[in-house]
C-alpha cells in the first residue's frame, strides 16, 4: 500500500515543479541559482553535506544562453530550532542561517536569512561582474508523506552589482537592486539520512536607480545526505 501511495504521488508533484523550472530557463536575465533548501532544520549535532546541479540563464549579447552550475552544500543543527550553513559554487560563496517558527504536522515554516558574494563574468553583458546579495528566504514546506515533501518558497535579496573597478575605489556603473521571488521545490527521501530535492523558481530584479530588469529563472537539482555527530 505505501508503495502504491508513493507511486501515485510521483508525476502529480515532481511534475509541478520540473515543469516549471523548465519553463523558466527560457527566460532572459541576470544569474540566478536554486537554494534547494526546505523548511525543516538539521537536528542538533547532525551535519548535512550535499551536492547540487543548477542550471542558470544569462544575456550574452543579444543571446541567451545557458550555464550548468556545480555547487556544495552543507548544513549544521547549532539548536532545537535552527541550524547554519552554506553553499560554494564556481562563481562564489553564500552562507546564512535557518530558523523554524512553525511546526505542526503536516506544516513547517521557517525563515532563512543569507550572505553572499559572487563574481558573475556573464551577466549583462559582462558589466557588472561583482555581485553581493544581502536577504532572506521564507520557506513553507507540506509533508505528504514519510517520503515526499513539498516546498514553497518567498524572498526578498538586495544586490550590489558592479563593475571591477569596485576594488579601486571607482563606482561608476554600479547599481542597486531589489529582488523578490518565488520557488516550488520536491523533495523525495531515498532513505533515513539521505534526501533527492528538485526545485524551480524566478526573481524579478528592481534596479533602484533605473526600473525593473527581465526576470530571472532557476533550475536545480541536490543530493543530500546527514550524518549524526559520534559520541
Amino acid at each position: 500500500m505505501g508503495a502504491l501511495r508513493m507511486a501515485a504521488m510521483t508525476p502529480r508533484h515532481a511534475a509541478r515543479a520540473l515543469g516549471l523550472g523548465g519553463m523558466l530557463l527560457f527566460i532572459p536575465g541576470c544569474l540566478s541559482g536554486a537554494r534547494n533548501l526546505g523548511a525543516a532544520t538539521t537536528p542538533v549535532g547532525t551535519t548535512e553535506v550535499g551536492v547540487s546541479l543548477n542550471a542558470l540563464a544569462f544575456e550574452r549579447g543579444r543571446e541567451r544562453a545557458y550555464l550548468p552550475n556545480p555547487e556544495l552544500t552543507f548544513r549544521k543543527g547549532a539548536g532545537e530550532n535552527w541550524d547554519w550553513g552554506g553553499r560554494l559554487t564556481l562563481l562564489g560563496l553564500e552562507l546564512g542561517t535557518r530558523h523554524r517558527l512553525v511546526n505542526r504536522s503536516p506544516w513547517t515554516l521557517s525563515v532563512a536569512p543569507s550572505a553572499g558574494a559572487w563574481y558573475v563574468p556573464v551577466t549583462n553583458n559582462s558589466t557588472e561582474p561583482v555581485n553581493l546579495r544581502l536577504g532572506a528566504q521564507a520557506l513553507l514546506d507540506y509533508r505528504i508523506n514519510r517520503t515526499w515533501t513539498v516546498t514553497g518558497g518567498a524572498s526578498l535579496m538586495g544586490a550590489f552589482a558592479g563593475p571591477l573597478t569596485v576594488f579601486q575605489g571607482r563606482f561608476n556603473g554600479a547599481h542597486l537592486l531589489a529582488s523578490p521571488g518565488g520557488s516550488l521545490g520536491v523533495a523525495y527521501r531515498l532513505g533515513p539520512s539521505l534526501e533527492l530535492r528538485a526545485e524551480g523558481g524566478l526573481e524579478l530584479p528592481l534596479d533602484l536607480g533605473g526600473g525593473r530588469r527581465p526576470l530571472t529563472g532557476h533550475l536545480g537539482f541536490a543530493l543530500r545526505w546527514g550524518r549524526a555527530a559520534g559520541r
